[in-house]
């Protein structure tokens, strides 16, 4: 009788091991994907905003992040932060349901110093004349999804960001 306690017990512990393997594994895969597009997306940006206002993606941008994100078929979606702008698969803006986040920053210098700006009326003026600088973050979710429990850690995100941006002088 003692053998077989042991027996069982030991194949408890297989199985734990086997578990946490398969998890690991999964988190790993999972990663590594959203890794892939959360890299796409920066370079899609990089590459198609390095001309126009930081306002909003170009249309070009966004049908090229919708076509690589069928492509990798990358489907996990979250919840973007307040000041933050998702995007579904399909390209529209939806925060509640995003499976691609994007936030702009804009970082005007002169000479590694904030440029000073006057604005009145929503018309804003540099005291020199500056370029347009900004930067994006990106923002893409992954989860844990062991196939025999299903997810157990959801919305997990990773995070990156373009080098800066040079639009148009002011």
């Amino acid at each position: 009788m003692k053998e077989a306690t042991g027996g069982i017990s030991v194949v408890q512990i297989v199985i734990l091991f086997i578990l946490l393997f398969t998890g690991i594994m999964c988190l790993t895969i999972n990663h590594s994907k959203a890794f892939a597009v959360k890299d796409e997306v920066i370079n899609i940006i990089q590459n198609n905003e390095l001309s126009t206002a930081p306002n909003n993606l170009s249309s070009a941008a966004i049908s090229e992040m919708v076509s690589h994100l069928e492509k990798t078929g990358h489907r996990i979606t979250g919840t973007c932060p307040n000041d933050w702008i998702g995007y579904q698969r399909d390209g529209t803006k939806n925060n509640n349901d995003a499976v691609v986040c994007i936030r702009v920053h804009n970082v005007d210098k002169i000479n590694g110093k904030i440029a000073e700006k006057a604005c009145t009326n929503d018309k804003c003026k540099y005291s020199e004349e500056v370029r347009k600088m900004y930067y994006y973050d990106v923002k893409v979710f992954y989860r844990l999804d062991v196939p025999i429990i299903k997810q157990l850690l959801n919305n997990l995100s990773l995070d990156g960001s373009t080098k800066i941006l040079y639009g148009s002088a002011s």
